[in-house]
């Protein structure tokens, strides 16, 4: 039974967000124009009948809205979505951005394997006897996408450039397109911070979230295949992991600055921005401990502000993905990773801040937003290409899960 998450104060948002998924819920089990169908429904992220944004399945969203849908009676759709991204992978070899065609020429951040221990965790317990099955069903599609998508080296999905690491890639060969399928569309990594640059150059750098990424993913396939008693592909995972782990610190650590930061493979040498990024190696399980400590008495101090995380230090005009903007993802990624490294005060302050901004634009727009300005919480965020978009899906997934983690916590 989840616990009294009223004790938190964030009771009307809660009871709007449960009210509001079935808003939205899509079904269609059919190819319809652009659209590819999939078996079972769906959560889009926004509606919007005067701006129809983003109604789609995408990827990396139905994780982070997965997370609210734990313990309610919408816990079903966990389960939808990640049969739906099952089928993709087997109609196509990966996840494409979104269930569009024009999407299937790049992926998005690839959470397939935390959405399946996700979905699993449910099943065992509730102790269902079809738990293990559903599990060795899944990490095979998991294993087969990670192979052809995120290890790939020739076209079309020619990721794994240097030293075992991967980029974020498109079919066109597009930076622009490569900055969408990172999902930080756009933002001033990898020398987006230009002036007139607005793609930057994402296929030339190895980023430190989707390594981190892949790192996690290696790590669940080898824990899923050790559950299944196939010892030894556990144990290759297991290696591949421990390899990336290494390079990556080697790569992507700046002992002088004390962060992680992506890394540009065709200059050899790492990219000067700071971002959030620079958090998902904690997330991961891959830093060290003293890394970690390094990365929280320096750098969180200047990225955890008013309103929560914010995703880089500097403004650039046009680039959501940058200050003053906080994002649930990486809000939620970030106290994960504190968590995991024995700072839990830390985590909770992150926590409870980016609820505490959720909860004051809830009251003033009486809707949850994409994003939200975490610098001045009383202010609008920058705009971005997209704009303002109301929902929202992954908003909503991020504050129920961070609300009752609070709750508990309380």
């Amino acid at each position: 039974m989840p616990p009294p998450i009223a004790r938190t104060g964030y009771q009307p948002v809660l009871e709007y967000i449960e009210g509001f998924w079935d808003r939205l819920v899509r079904f269609h089990p059919h190819d319809s124009g652009t659209l590819i169908g999939l078996p079972r429904p769906y959560l889009v992220p926004a509606t919007d009948p005067v701006r129809p944004l983003f109604q789609e399945m995408y990827y990396w969203d139905s994780f982070f809205t997965s997370l609210g849908l734990v313990g309610t009676s919408h816990e079903w759709l966990v389960f939808d979505m990640a049969e739906n991204m099952a089928a993709l992978i087997e109609r196509f070899g990966f996840v494409p951005n979104g269930n569009r065609y024009y999407f299937t020429s790049r992926s998005q951040p690839p959470f397939f394997t935390m959405l399946v221990r996700l979905a699993h965790g449910i099943k065992a317990a509730r102790g269902d006897a079809d738990a293990d099955e559903y599990l060795r069903r899944m990490i095979r599609l998991a294993v087969r996408e990670h192979e052809i998508c995120w290890l790939g080296e020739k076209h079309p999905h020619e990721r794994r450039k240097y030293r075992g690491l991967s980029r974020y890639h498109d079919i066109n060969y597009s930076h622009f397109l490569a900055s969408c399928e990172s999902g930080w569309d756009h933002s001033t990594r990898c020398d987006g911070d230009r002036p007139g640059s607005e793609a930057g150059r994402w296929m030339d750098f190895l980023p430190v979230c989707l390594n981190s990424i892949l790192y996690a993913r290696e790590v669940d396939q080898a824990w899923a295949l050790g559950q299944l008693g196939a010892a030894g592909e556990a144990q290759y995972w297991r290696g591949a992991a421990e390899a990336r782990g290494e390079t990556m610190r080697e790569l992507m650590w700046d002992a002088k600055k004390g962060f992680f930061f992506d890394f540009d493979w065709k200059r050899e040498d790492r990219c000067p921005c700071l971002s959030a990024a620079g958090f998902f190696p904690l997330w991961a399980g891959l830093a060290t401990q003293e890394q970690a400590n390094e990365v929280v008495a320096r750098w969180l101090p200047q990225f955890l502000l008013p309103g929560g995380l914010v995703t880089s230090l500097e403004p650039f005009p046009g680039r959501q993905w940058a200050y003053p903007n906080g994002w649930a993802p990486l809000n939620w990624i970030a106290a994960a990773g504190l968590d995991r490294y024995g700072f839990a005060a830390e985590a909770a302050e992150v926590r409870r801040r980016w609820c505490n901004t959720c909860a004051h634009g809830f009251t003033t727009l009486g809707t949850m937003l994409e994003k939200y300005n975490v610098a001045d919480p009383h202010r609008a965020p920058e705009a971005g290409h997209y704009g303002l978009v109301e929902g929202f899906g992954w908003t909503n997934g991020v504050f129920v899960d961070f609300a009752r983690t609070l709750a508990r916590g309380a």
